[in-house]
């Protein structure tokens, strides 16, 4: 069977500009891909992603993830978001192309699709920070499978993509939109205060991250997370993750060690982002502070690049989703020459990938180190966390000395 759509782009005009046709072949697991005339003859035309769909004529096939370029699944939803499309439609995706459909319009970024050759913008959010009791409350019920009433189910649908599992919604405080993310009862520890506090001390080093606040309602603690690819209600970005970027059919332990890790990203930040090269040493410092706060969860969803319809350049996305998590030292992508391991040596084996001597990055590993564990009266400065969390906390977060 084959499924078949428009890709937009939304933010380039007024209304959505056709880029491309996507076609999937859900029987081989194999999509294909072609940009439009139209849009190739556009002067503020780009590539969707530099490395897998280079702005050029011609159909370029793709097999990995079920044959679904990442950058198409970027926009739409993820974990969370399927479990709203699977409670919300009556009609239920057959497959990754009509998840697709049936959240665009939702999703992070400024691509949306349709099986016409119009589309419409993405979705008005409605939700404020009044909804956000009631919001919270819904969502343990809708955790455990209860019902919901439709409303509640179509304002979490502002919540699709970004974030991974966990609940949330979107909020429009003012002329900005808010990712807001919700605790969870199975939670070891107040993930909303601690991700806030993590957010925070990551600032505080220096590295460019998503604006955060905490809003507390009767119900919980909610986590406010300002977006980074839209202003006053229309898409100023394109967002192409981490993943799009690594994507391959399998991924080797070797791969740990070379192609899918942080080093990789280094090296795209080096040569794709021209005057924001520089951005390759933030990175470094967001791999060594993921490292020494137990953020293990910084997977390659959880890292992106950002091409700015203005300015016409591609440059890495403020940091997002920095929280600790456990103190296994395992991260999501690869830390160096000895993979995913968080250790000194390992922080350091590939500092020439982000162009940094090995004494510059010792450095800068030694003045993180030495913010970092402080982290109990950063957490108390930033979030208020309670006594009780900030002890659950001390066998999270780990201990990682210097050689």
């Amino acid at each position: 069977m084959t499924s078949e759509c428009y890709v937009f782009i939304d933010g380039l005009e007024s209304t959505p500009v056709i880029c491309g046709f996507f076609k999937l072949d859900t029987k081989t697991s194999r999509g294909e891909f072609n940009y439009g005339k139209s849009y190739l003859a556009r002067t503020d035309a780009f590539a969707l992603d530099p490395i897998h769909l280079p702005l050029q004529q011609g159909i370029v096939s793709y097999s990995a993830s079920k044959g679904v370029f990442g950058v198409l699944s970027d926009a739409g939803a993820d974990s969370w978001g399927r479990k709203l499309i699977l409670s919300l439609h009556t009609t239920k995706p057959q497959n990754e192309l009509e998840f697709l459909l049936a959240g665009s319009g939702y999703g992070v970024g400024a691509l949306v699709f349709s099986l016409s050759r119009s589309a419409s913008k993405h979705k008005t959010n409605k939700n404020t920070l009044a909804d956000l009791a009631l919001l919270d409350q819904a969502k343990d019920d809708l955790l455990a499978n209860k019902a919901i009433s439709n409303e509640a189910k179509k304002a979490f649908e502002f919540g699709q993509s970004m974030g991974g599992a966990r609940p949330k919604t979107s909020v429009q405080i003012g002329k900005k939109l808010y990712l807001a993310k919700f605790n969870r009862h199975d939670d070891l520890f107040n993930l909303v205060r601690a991700e806030h506090a993590a957010m925070c001390m990551a600032k505080e080093l220096g590295i460019r991250t998503a604006n955060t606040q905490i809003h507390e309602t009767h119900n919980g603690d909610v986590l406010l997370v300002e977006r980074f690819d839209v202003n006053k209600g229309s898409p100023t970005h394109h967002f192409l993750s981490a993943n799009s970027l690594l994507q391959k059919p399998k991924v080797a332990m070797s791969d740990l060690a070379t192609y899918y890790s942080y080093g990789e990203l280094a090296e795209f930040i080096r040569h794709h982002t021209d005057e924001f090269a520089g951005d390759a040493i933030e990175l470094y410092k967001r791999m060594v502070f993921n490292a020494l706060i137990g953020n293990t969860d910084d997977h390659s969803r959880n890292h992106a690049f950002l091409y700015h319809f203005a300015n016409k350049t591609w440059r890495m996305s403020p940091a997002y989703d920095i929280t600790p998590i456990n103190n296994s030292k395992q991260h999501g992508i690869g830390l160096g020459d000895d993979g995913r391991y968080a250790s000194i040596d390992n922080l350091l084996s590939q500092a020439k990938r982000f162009g940094l001597t090995r004494a510059k990055a010792t450095k800068i590993i030694s003045q993180i180190k030495d913010y970092t564990r402080q982290w109990p009266s950063h957490f108390k400065r930033f979030a208020d966390i309670s006594d009780i969390d900030i002890q659950r906390l001390e066998s999270v977060i780990p201990n990682i000395e210097m050689c």
